[in-house]
């Protein structure tokens, strides 16, 4: 039979043991995710030779976020589907998205979206104008 100081020993060792997991499965668990792209429809824009359409969804885990970008020369058109984001943007600070807000972000403006939720998916749907063939994306620094 085990003393009672091993066994206060042995329970002590399980509650830390138990602390330490939930932690663990704590911090993994609200770890920010990837950023998943679908892309909806790349097409020519009528009576603007030159330029495109491009529309996607966007998901961003609890926690994710893009980096700091601009998109060249290009219009960007948000609606919120679900959850809600914080959109950083450079001179202006940050805004929050939420589900059901449209935004505009003007040409060549730096800017990012982070999902400040740690329980929360959020979806946005994004609209841009831009020169056809032309990279829609350019990280850069704030």
């Amino acid at each position: 039979m085990m003393s009672m100081p091993i066994k206060d020993l042995i329970s002590a060792l399980v509650v830390a043991g138990a602390v330490c997991l939930a932690l663990v499965v704590e911090r993994t668990g609200h770890r920010s995710g990837e950023v998943k792209a679908k892309e909806l429809l790349v097409a020519d824009l009528a009576g603007e030779p030159g330029k495109e359409v491009d529309i996607q969804v966007y998901t961003f885990p609890p926690g994710a976020s893009v980096p700091w970008h601009i998109h060249p020369d290009a219009q960007e058109f948000d609606y919120q589907l679900d959850g809600s984001l914080n959109l950083q943007t450079e001179g202006e600070g940050s805004k929050v998205v939420k589900r059901g807000d449209a935004v505009y972000v003007p040409p060549n403006v730096v800017h990012r979206g982070v999902n400040l939720s740690r329980t929360e998916v959020a979806k946005i749907v994004v609209v841009w104008v831009k020169p056809k063939d032309a990279p829609l994306t350019k990280e850069v620094q704030p």
